[in-house]
Parts: C-alpha cells; structure tokens; sequence
C-alpha cells in the first residue's frame, strides 16, 4: 500500500511539472519600464495632496507611529483607529514618519510605488497563467502582450484612484500587493526546481498580507481555485500534489485570528455594529450593479457613499437580480467553462468580506474595494476582445485577407493606447480633486447628495475659515446624519454657545454610543459645564470619559479640576496624582495638587508638591507664593519668608505674596518689616480683608 501511494504521488507531481511550461517572453524589460513610466507620470500630479477624511485618525492623530523604535507600540495602534488590526499598514506609516514627519509627499509617495509594484506582478501573473498547459496553445504566443494590456489598463483606471490617493487606503494596496505576491510565488512554484522556496514566499507572503487587511482571508481558497482552474485535471489531483503548500495557507488565518482576536474595529465592522445583515446585503446589491459601472465608465466617482440606507428587497429588486444573474454564470462557468467562471469567482470572492453579509456601518460602498476585482474584470475584457477578434475571424475568412498580422498587431497597440491615454486622463482629472479636502467634499456633494456629503462639506468649510457657511450645511446634515450632530457640537462649543453645544453633543452620544468620538463628545460637553460652573454636571461626564477610557490624562486632569471647585479635595489629589504621572512638569496641576493636600490636612507632601513646582520654575512667583503659604502652615517661618520674599520681587504687585511675606516676618517679630508689607499689600488691594487684620494685629503687638 505504502509503495502504491508513493507511486501515485510521483505520477501526480511528475504531471504537476508538465502542466506548465515557463516562456520568457521578449521584451519583458521594457513593458515593465512602460508600466512605471505610466504611472508615475499619471500620478504625478497626486503627490501634494493634503491628508484627508480618516488620515487625521490613521497618520496625524497616531501617536504609535512616531515611535519607530518602540516595535511593540508600532505593531499594536489604538483600538477602532483605521489601522487598527493591520500592524504592517501601520508599520509602513511609521516609516514614512520616521524619514520625513508629516511631510505628505512621502506618504504619497510610498502609495504610488505599491500601486506600481501590483502593477508588475499583475503582469507576473497573468503572463504566466496564459502560458500553462491549458492554455498555452492558444496564448503562449501573445501572452507577454495580453499581460503588459491588463496591467497597464488596471494599473491607470480612474476606478483606483482611491486606493492610492487616499492615504489610509494603503490597507487595500498593501493587501492587494501581497494577494498578487501570494499567488505569484505560488505559480512559479509549479514548475520551479525550487518549488520549496518558491511556496514559502508565498505562504510568508499570505500571512504579510493578513496583517494588512482582513479581506486577505480569501487568498488561500483563491489560490487553490487557481490551480484548480488552470494546472489540475481536479480538485483531488490538487489537493494531492500540493497539501503541504495549501496547509501553509491555511495556517496563516491563524495569524489573521490572533489580530483580529481583541476586535480592533467592532464598533465600526461586524455583526454588533447594529446594522442588520439583510438591510446591509440589500444595500451590496445597489452598490455592486455602481461598482460594474463604474469598471466600464469611470465618472463621477465619490470618496463616501455614506452609511446603509434602510431598503426593501422590493427597492432593490432589478439589482438584485443582475447579480444573482451574475452569480450564476459564474457557478455555470466553473463547470463548463472553468476559466471563465474562474474571473467570476476571482471578482466575487474579493468583493465578498466588504460587500455581502458582514456589516461595515460607516460606508455602504467605497470604491476602493473594487482595487483586486477590477483586475478580473480587465482580463475579461483584455482576454475577451481577442477571442472575440478571433470569432470574427473565422466568421468572416476575409478578415484574414484585410487584415495582416502586422496590421493587427498595430491595431491592437493603437486600442491599447487610446484607451490608456483616456484612462489616464481619468485618473489625472481625479488627482485633482483631490488637491484639497474641500475639493473632494464638493464632488461628493455634487455627485450623490445626502446628509452624509451636507457633513463633508460643513467641516472642510469650517476647516478652511467659513465657520458661518460650515454650520449651515451641518444644520442641513443633522437632519439624517447622526456624526453631523457631533461636528455641529464642536463648532458651537468653539463659538462659546455653550447650551447648544452640549445639546447637539448629548444628541450625538445618544445616538452613536459605540463611536470613537464619543469621548470628546463628552469630554467637550463636561467641558461647557465647567465653563458654565456647573460643577456637578461636568464631574458626572468626565467620570464617563473615563469610565470609557481609563488612561485618559486629559480627563483626569479636568475631572481634578472640578472636583477641586467642588471642593471635594480628597478626591481631587487621587486624580491629581494619577495626571501628574504622565504629565509631570504641569505646573498648574502641581499647584492645585497641593492646595487639595493643604486642604485635607497633608501639609508635608503639599510642602514637597510646591517645592518641585518652584524647582521647575524658579521664576513662578505663583508657585513660590503657594509654598510660602504652605510653610507657614508647617510653622516654617523662616522659609515662608524667603519663598515670599521671591515671590513679592517676582509679583511686586501681588498683594498676597505682601501679605504672606508680612506674615512671615512677623511670626519672626519683625513688626515693622511686616508692618510696611501689610501696607503695601493693602495699597495694592484696597478691599483684601486678609491684609487689613493681619496689619491691625501687628499694630496691637507693637503697642505692648
């Protein structure tokens, strides 16, 4: 049995090595240098575009990547952020930081070369899956040409502008590079005499790719259905020769699990977003009949279309039967006609993680999902348009008198390049939309109008200095925007419209209480409390803040701050403390830190608090005021008198530090130094009661 089975594995990998045939084909070098001349010349005009929409979160906000050093850090951002759950995105970002800071031109930059890099191993793959064995009577001629048309077509559609332009979106080309990188290496593979290396680059280079996105997920089925398609009689004879290598695959969801373990993103993606299953797969339908579209006429195309809109199957009933239709051809062609459905299942296995039942609650649609299942729609075409040239042929023989080889070929080079210089001129148009935030805005508004664009344009207004013309249009988005509210909020607390800011901030939270801005919201809403000295009231939302966000220290400090207006002392040097730690050298904080500690009784540590305040600033009258006061509690006159003393040369106009100074030297029976003190105090401030006794009782000790 044993010697059986090694007999059948022999046959199955001696088959294995014949069913494809590596070509190198001609000119190889300079269609590569064509496709990167193309595309950095198509791009070239993107490079100054500002950071944009969840840029602020991913890149500007993201403390993590300024630490390129700090590895831990790096691999493990903030949780709901962007790149949350994508550590080699992040890791990426930090790299950008680390050589040029927020220098948008880099980040650019590295965007545009990873789009370029899919573009080459586009060309990769499909140059070497035209010449299998299966195929290679038909294409191994013309395979390098087919090639070098899908990825040069792909590489400039319009349809991927957002992958590249905007920057977090570096999460879909990064994957989209390593699905092509995965499969690449997994074709090479076959024939390879180094078959082993050629599968652990694309094992490592599937599990490179789950750490980038967790549409990843499908790449190890995709790679299977490939070899399936184009190098196996059958799924058996697959699964028999290359076990090892799909086990490989397989075990990088692993990875994928280990990441996705603590829920990086649950308040936006997944089932407890609170968004239905059915209501989002409605929607899909909608959004994959725009995407079909938009693949074949690349306008009007829209950075944000906004959340899931509450539709019936009755609403979206002719979409929904276009992709069933679709749907179904594709499962008809992996039975008849394997290579085809092949394409089918490529573009609907990566659409599937964003767009069938897995909820995404803040976009319905986005274009740049379409990034990996445009490069199966360009094949089909590319692919298509030769066979159908070849069908013409043979119904029409006199094809073959008029037109030659030589004038085929130049014809096809012509359509090639017509429609590279029609998409290109696509792409360059939408670069410049995205030259500025309020730009890109516009278009949104322009092209799908909605509360969800009436919100873009508001903030970018009010971001570019027109607060007026801002808070009208989020008036307007309000009305089905629930993230609008908080925008407005914000704007209002800014203009010191205090009872309404916190009315639409408290609308806000009521309902997105799972969102990340919740917590300014709140901290904004305790804030205009505060300012309102409703004390109660501001304690109660900073407590929430913090109760959401326990290594919050912008909260610990404000909540510090109105417990010590409540006097509620105790409490407030707990908080103090923990703030302190991370903020060490605030010196307002040091002081109010020590007034809580004189309050409750803990003078020593008050004295030690107001100590490190002078020692960090010497110059701070304010600071040696307040440890001059707190030493004459501790009966320490001497020293009151000296920190005093600094601090009337530091505030000469301070009537206090007269007075403490007058206190101090008169505890040390200096009367008439301490007399001329209180004096001056009192000339400073006529009403400071505090002054006016202090000078009556040294009056009744000089006169015993």
């Amino acid at each position: 049995m044993a010697a059986r089975r090694r007999h059948t594995t022999s046959r199955s990998t001696r088959a294995l090595k014949q069913r494809e045939v590596s070509q190198p084909a001609a000119g190889m070098w300079w269609r590569a240098g064509v496709i990167v001349l193309a595309g950095a010349l198509t791009y070239w005009n993107s490079l100054s575009g500002p950071f944009i929409l969840d840029d602020q979160l991913s890149i500007v906000a993201n403390r993590s990547i300024r630490q390129l050093w700090s590895l831990s850090r790096v691999v493990v951002p903030e949780r709901e952020l962007p790149v949350a759950g994508r550590p080699l995105v992040n890791i990426s970002f930090a790299i950008n930081y680390a050589i040029g800071g927020f220098e948008v031109r880099g980040y650019h930059i590295a965007n545009v070369a990873i789009h370029l890099l899919c573009a080459l191993l586009l060309f990769g793959v499909v140059r070497r899956a035209l010449n299998v064995a299966s195929v290679q009577a038909r294409f191994a001629r013309t395979s390098a040409h087919l090639a070098f048309a899908v990825a040069l077509i792909w590489m400039l559609h319009p349809l991927n502008t957002e992958a590249v332009n905007y920057l977090t979106e570096r999460t879909e080309s990064m994957m989209g590079l390593f699905v092509l990188a995965t499969l690449y290496a997994g074709i090479r593979a076959v024939t390879s005499r180094r078959s082993a290396t050629w599968q652990t680059v694309s094992v490592l280079s599937c599990a490179l790719g789950m750490a980038c996105k967790e549409s990843m997920a499908t790449v190890p089925l995709l790679v299977v259905l490939y070899d399936w398609t184009f190098v196996f009689q059958s799924l058996k004879e697959a699964m028999r020769a290359r076990w090892r290598f799909y086990a490989g695959l397989a075990a990088t969801w692993l990875a994928l699990a280990a990441l996705m373990w603590s829920g990086p993103r649950v308040h936006s993606t997944g089932f407890s977003t609170g968004v239905r299953v059915w209501t989002y797969l409605l929607n899909q339908t909608v959004m994959i009949v725009q995407y079909l579209r938009l693949s074949v006429w690349p306008r009007s195309l829209v950075i944000n279309y906004g959340p899931p809109l509450p539709l019936t199957l009755t609403d979206v009933l002719p979409y929904a039967l276009l992709v069933g239709v679709l749907l179904l051809l594709t499962g008809a062609g992996l039975v008849w006609r394997r290579k085809l459905g092949f394409l089918g299942a490529w573009a609907f296995v990566t659409l599937a993680p964003t767009s069938s039942i897995v909820p995404i609650a803040t976009e319905v649609g986005a274009e740049r999902r379409m990034y990996l299942p445009l490069m199966a729609l360009v094949v089909l075409a590319v692919i298509g348009g030769t066979l159908l040239w070849d069908r013409l042929e043979i119904v029409w023989p006199s094809l073959n008198t008029l037109v030659t080889t030589r004038r085929r070929s130049m014809g096809g080079l012509l359509v090639l390049a017509l429609v590279s210089m029609a998409l290109a001129a696509g792409t360059i148009a939408r670069n410049r939309e995205y030259a500025s935030s309020l730009s890109l805005a516009l278009t949104v508004l322009e092209r799908r109008p909605s509360s969800v664009a009436h919100h873009m344009v508001g903030t970018e207004l009010i971001a570019a200095g027109r607060p007026e013309e801002g808070v009208m249009h989020l008036r307007e988005a309000i009305r089905g925007s629930s993230r609008a509210h908080y925008a407005l909020g914000v704007e209002l607390f800014r203009e010191g419209k205090w009872d309404e800011a916190i009315d639409q901030l408290r609308t806000f939270v009521r309902l997105e209480p799972l969102l990340l801005e919740v917590v300014p919201a709140r901290t904004l809403i305790g804030r205009a409390f505060a300012t309102q000295e409703k004390w109660s009231d501001a304690i109660e939302q900073f407590r929430l803040v913090l109760t959401m966000t326990p290594s919050n220290v912008e909260a610990e400090g404000l909540l510090a701050d109105a417990l010590l207006k409540q006097q509620m002392f105790e409490e407030a040097a707990v908080h103090y403390r923990t703030y302190l730690k991370d903020r060490p050298n605030d010196l307002s904080a040091l002081a109010n830190l020590g007034i809580s500690l004189v309050a409750t009784g803990k003078l020593d540590e008050a004295v030690a608090t107001f100590r490190r305040a002078v020692d960090l600033d010497p110059q701070d009258g304010a600071a040696r005021r307040n440890l001059a006061n707190a030493l004459l509690d501790t009966r320490d006159f001497a020293g009151a008198a000296v920190q005093a003393r600094q601090a009337v040369t530091l505030r000469p106009d301070d009537a206090v530090a007269h007075d403490l100074l007058g206190l101090a030297l008169g505890s040390q029976g200096q009367f008439d130094e301490a007399k001329s003190q209180f004096e001056r105090a009192l000339q400073i401030d006529p009403a400071n009661s505090d002054a006016r006794d202090h000078l009556a009782r040294v009056l009744q000790f000089r006169l015993r």
